[in-house]
């Protein structure tokens, strides 16, 4: 009887500390976070840490479209990978101390319901897409047709996201740049719906990578 009593308490404590000190304990964490107000002088920028939450309407595109199978968003810490988070990589300068190396932190994502770090990184990370994003046609033109821009890209095309129509009077401000063999046929025009601009605003607010109030100008100076 003491053996068992011995084996059940150990069992419980193999799937319980884990348990605990990976989703509970953080997930009281992160309930618990709110936004942090920049020094100026000390930081040197204005408002708060994050700066704005995400797009959730887009946020959900998404999720649906299962764009997390491919694509990270987690800034790894340099040395744990090639490809992880370096100076001035993806980012705007302009208006911002200059940032040391630093991966993601919780605050990072507050605001989601769910923070899609991603599954595998077959896609470039898009923890901070919202800096180097290009044009909102070029996104779209990527999303409808990956391969009019990169030829080698194994990315796959949304084009349940766009609504192919024919053209009535002049062609729509809205209208994808295409070119053969992904154009439509003579008179029509692809147009995104509500759910692709949402999906490329969603795209354009990740910027996971801002200054941390009292942390980051403070170790750029070093």
């Amino acid at each position: 009887m003491s053996n068992f009593r011995t084996f059940i308490l150990a069992l419980t404590a193999s799937f319980g500390l884990p348990w605990l000190c990976l989703i509970i304990i953080p997930a009281i964490k992160y309930q618990a976070l709110t936004p942090v107000a920049y020094d100026k002088d000390a930081d040197g920028v204005d408002g708060y840490y994050p700066p704005a939450p995400i797009n959730r309407q887009g946020q959900l595109t998404y999720a649906r479209e299962g764009c997390a199978q491919c694509h990270t968003q987690m800034i790894r810490p340099t040395q744990l990978s090639m490809d992880g988070w370096h100076k001035g990589w993806g980012q705007d300068q302009e208006a911002r101390p200059a940032a040391p190396v630093r991966s993601n932190t919780l605050l990072d994502y507050l605001g989601e319901p769910y923070a899609f770090l991603g599954v595998q990184r077959l896609g470039p990370d898009l923890a901070n897409y919202g800096w180097r994003a290009p044009s909102r046609q070029e996104m779209h033109r990527m999303l409808y047709a990956p391969r009019q821009r990169h030829d080698w890209s194994n990315m796959p095309a949304f084009k349940n996201l766009y609504d192919v129509r024919l053209a009535q009077g002049p062609k729509s401000d809205l209208a994808l740049k295409l070119s053969k063999p992904f154009a439509p046929e003579a008179g029509y025009e692809v147009v995104p719906t509500p759910e692709a601009e949402a999906l490329v605003d969603y795209l354009l607010s990740l910027k996971k990578d801002n200054p941390i109030p009292g942390i980051t100008a403070a170790a750029a100076k070093k």
